[in-house]
């Protein structure tokens, strides 16, 4: 008996096993090639033509249902919080990447709190949020310019 049907079928397997892991849409058609190569094996016993079975049934799968499969992906749905980044806040208390203060966003206070250390911010100043974690804005100073004539 020769050892390339074992070959293909534990390839085909540990494939399948490694998309059941990471669902990821790409290793599933690996093991397509790989029981395509596993079926050549009742017809020839050269293992470069398996390897060329192996190699175009897998290309011609990944580049058909790729793209298939990336439409089928469901994109991630926005959350509100992810309207909040870029956006502007009023300091009600004062923040400061050491110390969570308070800021009001669309009349909502938050707890907030500096995304960089050594910034420190003052009631009623204004400031930009950069990141959300869970109900805490991470937030920076909005930085104005002056124009003196």
């Amino acid at each position: 008996m020769s050892i390339d049907p074992i070959f293909w079928l534990i390839a085909a397997v540990g494939f399948l096993a490694l998309e059941g892991m990471t669902f990821s849409m790409v290793s599933v058609w690996f093991a397509a090639g790989s029981a395509a190569a596993l079926l050549c094996c009742l017809f020839t016993h050269s293992f470069r033509v398996q390897a060329v079975v192996f190699i175009a049934v897998s290309a011609v799968c990944l580049l058909a249902f790729k793209p298939l499969a990336k439409r089928l992906h469901k994109q991630p749905t926005p959350t509100n919080g992810d309207r909040a980044l870029g956006r502007e806040a009023r300091v009600l208390t004062p923040v400061s990447a050491q110390q969570t203060g308070r800021v009001r966003l669309d009349g909502v206070d938050w707890s907030a709190r500096c995304a960089t250390p050594g910034d420190t911010l003052t009631p009623g100043q204004a400031c930009r949020v950069t990141e959300i974690h869970s109900t805490l804005l991470i937030v920076e100073p909005i930085l104005t310019e002056s124009i003196n004539h």
